[in-house]
């Protein structure tokens, strides 16, 4: 993309004056830095990404007036939050919001903290004046298995009968307006110690517990240790102590976490085909994620003690 003609859309519509824009990443939207007087997030957005990302301003805009830490939206002159333009013939949205030099905080020294924001994110969403999605078995269970049976998985009843299991566990918890990506990427630390929640996406209506694990998880995905588990549990017990003070989980929320672990699996590795492809991965893959699956539910119990 031209770099000068992004830079004359900053000046034009916004009244900045840039140095030099800074290519940063690009998964479905072009990311860049914005160098002038100040620092900028500038965002490029697809249409096929138009409606998640207006959803994500108009949350982040939501946080951003109950003095939620989130990055600040950068309005156009007209006072717009999202500028709607043509690029290479292309209809694109335009987002700026202002740039947070930071890093991902170690969650292990600063869980109570993060437990106390995921909690106030939760609080602050039950007022959000918008719907949102509402995500059910079909997305974090039955998605994965359709993959399954369309690759005709010789194992396909283990992994039917793990999801039905792990669903009727949580099926009854209570339903909030969640983050639904809650992984500590999406947190940013500043040289100040202020953490910031970013990425706003895959917001949706579903069990409050689904963030809280997300966030908390610290196992690998690809190989069990003893020693994540444990330091799993430690983590989550150590946010609890933070959530706790904005919202008061039930004893059957807390102990649901283990199995939104496992569901989480069903859940990502749908997300991963649904982006690379049904053949992006083979049946050893598969028996892998099982060994994994099934390893996990036998940590359970040891889990769940003493929560």
């Amino acid at each position: 993309m031209e770099e000068r003609y992004l830079l004359k859309i900053l000046t034009e519509n916004y009244g900045i004056e840039t140095h030099s824009l800074e290519f940063l990443r690009e998964g479905g939207t072009l990311t860049y830095i914005v160098n002038g007087e100040s620092k900028y997030l500038l965002k490029v957005i697809g249409s096929a990404f138009s409606k998640t990302a207006r959803q994500s301003v108009s949350i982040m805009r939501y946080l951003e007036g109950n003095g939620f830490p989130v990055p600040k939206t950068i309005l156009t002159k007209v006072g717009d939050a999202v500028l709607e333009t043509e690029i290479e013939g292309e209809k694109k949205l335009i987002v700026l919001m202002e740039f947070i030099g930071g890093e991902e905080p170690e969650l292990e020294k600063c869980a109570s903290e993060v437990g106390d924001l995921v909690g106030r994110f939760h609080q602050l969403m039950e007022e959000y004046p918008a719907e949102l999605v509402f995500r059910d078995k079909e997305f974090f269970i039955g998605r994965y298995l359709d993959f399954l049976r369309k690759k005709n998985y010789s194992r396909i009843k283990e992994y039917e009968e793990l999801g039905n299991r792990l669903w009727d566990k949580v099926k009854d918890l209570s339903r909030g307006n969640c983050h639904g990506d809650l992984h500590r990427g999406n947190l940013l630390q500043n040289p100040d110690g202020r953490i910031f929640l970013v990425d706003f996406d895959t917001a949706c209506r579903a069990p409050y517990m689904f963030d809280v694990m997300v966030m908390c998880d610290m196992t690998d995905y690809f190989n069990l240790k003893q020693e994540d588990i444990t330091l799993t549990k430690e983590v989550f017990q150590k946010f609890l102590s933070g959530y706790s003070g904005r919202l008061k989980l039930s004893r059957e929320e807390i102990l649901s976490f283990p199995y939104w672990v496992a569901i989480r699996h069903f859940q990502l590795q749908a997300t991963i085909l649904e982006i690379y492809g049904v053949d992006s991965i083979d049946e050893g893959f598969i028996d892998g994620q099982l060994y994994w699956l099934n390893r996990w539910q036998e940590a359970i119990p040891e889990f769940t003690d003493g929560l």
